[in-house]
C-alpha cells in the first residue's frame, strides 16, 4: 500500500485546496474580478511549484506539470465550492486596509 504523503501530486492537491485561505490574506475586496482571478491563479501555481521543488521532483516533467495543474484546479474548485461561502470574504475584509482613513 502506497503512503499518500509520499505522492507529490497528492501534496499538490491538498495544498491547492487550502491555498484560497492563504490567498484571502492578500486579496482585497475592492480589486476587480479579473485581478483577483490572476492573483489566485498565480498563487496556486507558485504553491504547486514550491511543492514540486520541496519534494525534489523537478526533474520529472510530467509529475511537475501534474502537481502544478492539480494545485491550480483544486484551488479554484475549492474556492468556488467551499471557501467562498465559508469565510474567505470575511478574511479578505478583515485584512484589507481601511480605505476611508486613507483619504
Amino acid at each position: 500500500m502506497t503512503n499518500i504523503l509520499n505522492d507529490t501530486e497528492a501534496w499538490g492537491l491538498l495544498l491547492g485546496a487550502v491555498t484560497p485561505w492563504a490567498t484571502a490574506l492578500v486579496q482585497q475586496p475592492h480589486w476587480a474580478k479579473p485581478v483577483r482571478a490572476v492573483v489566485g491563479a498565480v498563487a496556486s501555481g507558485v504553491v504547486g511549484i514550491i511543492t514540486v521543488l520541496a519534494r525534489g521532483d523537478i526533474a520529472h516533467a510530467q509529475t511537475a506539470l501534474t502537481t502544478v495543474a492539480l494545485a491550480v484546479v483544486a484551488s479554484k474548485t475549492f474556492y468556488d465550492g467551499l471557501w467562498q461561502h465559508a469565510g474567505a470574504g470575511v478574511l479578505e475584509r478583515a485584512t484589507a486596509p481601511d480605505r476611508r482613513s486613507a483619504r
